[in-house]
């Protein structure tokens, strides 16, 4: 499968389109839904069915919800260590409350800390393209509509952000340490230690030193907080309206080429960004119909801004990505080498921090893997959440790498259920 400069133009133009009509697209917006209104009509245009379905979703809780839930409980640690017995161990509690928030709503995607945000809703936008001859099987593939705010971390220099996240880390470990300390010494009852005594208070040695050390360590904890919390809601370009781009250049083509009997959804998810929640929707409705009980997913990310491609094998939510349909990626990246030798390169990796729709197939059994575009030596999308994420920093040339590796996947299905 081979297409021409028209796609290229087809894909860009879709971005442009989108970014200059609705602007940014925050999970639960008018803008997310309006998008997903003009997604559904151009899909009208080559597609034989086509939908939207909407689902109620908490877009606050996910991420500067519990970021801001684990920052609180940090941040409020140092409060309890100037008290009498037994009080001090409370900063130490708070911290691996903190820890515990971060942990199990970031990296197990619990949810626990719903009831303090508000249900809004969101949509997800497909259409199907159906073979010649009978449905043997299905292939998903998927973009998404909404756009991040802004990630002030990711834009400082990489050597001050290294060290906004040692300090500012160590925070949680020195306050663990001194609350400890402090805890011990007032059980074995130490009063040599102690320089005030009151009621309520004990002001020891041990609260000097952490309280001093504490002027210099605070502030960087404020300020890598304030590093995931901006407000600025981005346009998108490249994370993630460009994946979308090549989900409806895959439908548009598939209309003309039509596969012999394996059905194509593509589409946009809606609220990816904030914890892959339209994926968690679409999951549960078609996995309950059975449509994906015979298939593949593959999620795009980042197809428009990239130095290197890259195939992942797991990501920080315990997922490990289906490996018969990677295998079948690296073939079909290797198809599309062959036609086009200044493809960009692929990587395999695995993501410590990171990951996208595919682990909501993957947790509930479905098969699924993920492809996306990266900077040439980290496994980080090119301006993630940065207000340069605009259609005048998207190539065409990798819109259209991306587009001929996908197409290559899906000949390969198609050849394989033929």
């Amino acid at each position: 499968m081979k297409t021409d400069k028209s796609y290229s133009d087809y894909m860009y133009n879709v971005i442009d389109t989108i970014c200059k009509k609705f602007g940014p697209r925050y999970s639960c917006s008018d803008a997310e839904k309006n998008a997903n209104v003009w997604i559904k009509e151009e899909l009208d245009n080559f597609c034989d069915e086509t939908f939207i379905d909407e689902f109620e979703t908490r877009p606050a809780m996910y991420p500067k919800g519990f970021i801001k839930f684990a920052g609180f409980f940090g941040g409020i640690s140092p409060i309890f260590m100037i008290l009498q017995f037994p009080f001090p161990i409370l900063s130490a509690i708070f911290v691996f409350l903190g820890i515990w928030v971060l942990y199990s709503e970031m990296m197990l995607m619990k949810g626990w800390i719903w009831p303090f945000f508000k249900k809004k809703t969101s949509s997800n936008v497909f259409g199907i393209i159906k073979p010649t001859g009978d449905v043997r099987f299905r292939i998903i593939i998927e973009g998404h509509t909404d756009s991040a705010k802004e990630m002030n971390i990711a834009s400082y220099p990489p050597k001050l952000r290294k060290w906004i996240a040692i300090i500012g880390l160590y925070f949680l470990v020195h306050t663990i340490i001194f609350s400890l300390l402090k805890f011990i010494s007032q059980i074995i009852g130490e009063p040599s230690i102690i320089l005030y005594d009151s009621v309520i208070i004990s002001w020891t040695i041990i609260d000097l030193v952490y309280f001093i050390s504490l002027i210099v360590i605070y502030p960087f904890f404020i300020w890598l907080l304030k590093g995931f919390l901006g407000k600025t809601v981005v346009l998108g370009a490249n994370d993630n309206l460009s994946a979308t781009a090549v989900a409806l250049a895959m439908g548009k083509y598939l209309n003309q080429n039509r596969l012999k009997n394996v059905e194509i959804w593509v589409g946009s998810q809606g609220s990816e960004e904030v914890g892959d929640k339209g994926a968690g929707a679409f999951v549960e409705k078609y996995g309950e119909q059975g449509i994906l009980d015979n298939s593949y997913t593959v999620v795009l990310e980042c197809c428009g801004a990239a130095e290197a491609m890259a195939i992942i094998e797991k990501d920080m939510h315990r997922a490990v990505y289906d490996k018969e349909i990677n295998s079948l990626l690296d073939e079909a990246y290797s198809a599309a080498k062959a036609e086009n030798p200044d493809i960009l390169k692929l990587r395999k990796v695995k993501l410590t921090i990171g990951a996208c729709d595919a682990c909501q197939y993957i947790h509930k059994g479905y098969k699924a893997s993920a492809i996306f575009g990266v900077e040439e030596h980290k496994n980080k999308a090119v301006n993630w959440h940065s207000i340069k994420d605009a259609p005048e920093n998207i190539e065409k040339k990798v819109l259209k790498d991306f587009l001929e590796v996908s197409l290559k996947f899906i000949e390969l299905v198609d050849k394989k259920y033929n």
